[in-house]
C-alpha cells in the first residue's frame, strides 16, 4: 500500500513539473507583452431597439505595438451606431488602450457578443505575435410587452405645437439685423450717389483752363519774389496738363525727353516742340540744376507757353474768336458811321 502511495505521488508530481514547464512559454510571453485585454459593456439587458456601449481595453508594453480589432459595422445581429476615439492611459509602466462602441439590436432573444482578437508587434518586428483574445459577452434583447386584453386604441389626431414668439427671437433679430444694413446699404449708396453728382462739375475747355491758369500764375509774380523753382514748377503743369486733356498725351507723368519725343506724330503740336524744348529745359535748370534763370528766361518762358496754347488750340475756338472779332469790328464801324 505504501509503495502504491509513493508511485501514485511521484507520477503526479512529474505530470505536475511537466504541465508547468510547458506552460511557462506561455507565461513568459504574456509577460512580456503586458497582456491583459478586455471587453465590458454597461448593461447585459436592453429593450428592443435600446443602445448600449461595449468597451474594449487592452495594455501593452511601450516597446510594443497593439493590433487592434477591425469592427464591422454590423456583426450577429447588432448594429455599430457609432465608435469612439482611441483613449490612451499609461498604467504601470504599460500602455492601456481604450475604446467605446455603441450598439444597438433589433432582434429580440439571447445574443452573444464574440471575443475580439488582439494583435502584438514587438520592436521593428513585422510579424505579429499569438492573438489575445478578449472573453465572449452576451446580452439579452427584450421586446417590450403588449397588454393584448385591451382593444387597439385610435389613431391620434397631429398635435399641433402652441406659437410661441419667444421661441423664434433669433430669427427675428437676425431679420431685423439683415434689414437694417440693407436699409443702410441703400440710404449710403444713394447719398454717395448723390455725393458724387453734386462734385462732377462741368469743366473748362482745355484752352480756356489753360489761358485762364496762365493768367493766374502771372498775377502771383513768382520769380519777382525770388519763387524761381515754384514758378517754373507751375508753369510745366499748366502746359502739361493743357497737353494731356487736349492731346490724349500722358504729359504729367512723363518725363521732359519722353514728352518731346510723343508729340512728334501730333503735328500741330510738333510744330512748337522748340518752345516746348525751351520751357522744359529752362525748368530742369531751374528745379535741378540749381541754376537761376534770368529775368529775360522767365518772361521768354511765359511767352512761348502763350505761343504753344494760341498754336494748338481747337478750329471751334479759333472760328469763334473770329467771329468774335468781327462782330467787335462791325460795331465799331457802324458806331463811326453814325458818328
Amino acid at each position: 500500500m505504501r509503495r502504491f502511495f509513493f508511485k501514485y505521488f511521484f507520477a503526479g508530481s512529474l505530470l505536475s513539473i511537466l504541465y508547468c514547464f510547458m506552460a511557462l512559454p506561455v507565461f513568459s510571453q504574456n509577460q512580456i507583452l503586458g497582456k491583459q485585454v478586455k471587453a465590458t459593456v454597461d448593461s447585459s439587458s436592453i429593450k428592443i431597439g435600446e443602445q448600449f456601449h461595449l468597451t474594449l481595453q487592452a495594455s501593452a508594453a511601450p516597446s510594443q505595438q497593439l493590433v487592434w480589432p477591425q469592427i464591422p459595422d454590423s456583426f450577429d445581429h447588432f448594429l455599430v451606431v457609432d465608435k469612439s476615439k482611441m483613449d490612451t492611459l499609461r498604467q504601470t509602466g504599460n500602455n492601456v488602450y481604450k475604446q467605446q462602441i455603441t450598439l444597438t439590436n433589433f432582434d429580440s432573444g439571447y445574443w452573444k457578443i464574440p471575443a475580439f482578437s488582439f494583435g502584438m508587434v514587438s520592436g521593428d518586428s513585422a510579424v505579429t505575435s499569438p492573438s489575445l483574445t478578449t472573453d465572449s459577452l452576451f446580452i439579452n434583447v427584450n421586446t417590450v410587452p403588449v397588454d393584448t386584453t385591451r382593444p387597439f386604441k385610435p389613431i391620434k389626431q397631429i398635435m399641433g405645437v402652441p406659437f410661441n414668439i419667444l421661441a423664434y427671437w433669433p430669427y427675428i433679430l437676425g431679420g431685423i439685423i439683415v434689414l437694417a444694413i440693407l436699409i443702410w446699404l441703400i440710404f449710403f449708396r444713394k447719398r454717395e450717389t448723390v455725393q458724387k453728382a453734386e462734385q462732377i462739375i462741368p469743366q473748362e475747355p482745355p484752352y480756356d483752363q489753360a489761358i485762364k491758369n496762365l493768367h493766374a500764375l502771372e498775377d502771383e509774380k513768382l520769380w519777382q519774389n525770388n519763387e524761381v523753382k515754384l514758378y517754373y514748377t507751375k508753369l510745366t503743369d499748366i502746359i502739361r496738363f493743357y497737353i494731356q486733356r487736349q492731346f490724349g498725351i500722358n504729359a504729367m507723368e512723363q518725363t521732359s525727353d519722353e514728352l518731346l519725343q510723343k508729340i512728334k506724330p501730333i503735328t500741330k503740336l510738333n510744330q512748337q516742340k522748340n518752345n516746348l524744348q525751351y520751357i522744359l529745359q529752362t525748368a530742369d535748370l531751374a528745379k535741378f540744376a540749381k541754376l537761376q534763370p534770368v529775368r529775360e528766361d522767365h518772361e521768354a518762358s511765359m511767352r512761348k507757353a502763350y505761343e504753344i496754347l494760341e498754336w494748338t488750340k481747337p478750329k471751334e475756338e479759333v472760328e469763334q474768336m473770329n467771329k468774335a472779332q468781327a462782330s467787335l469790328a462791325s460795331s465799331e464801324g457802324i458806331t463811326n458811321n453814325e458818328s
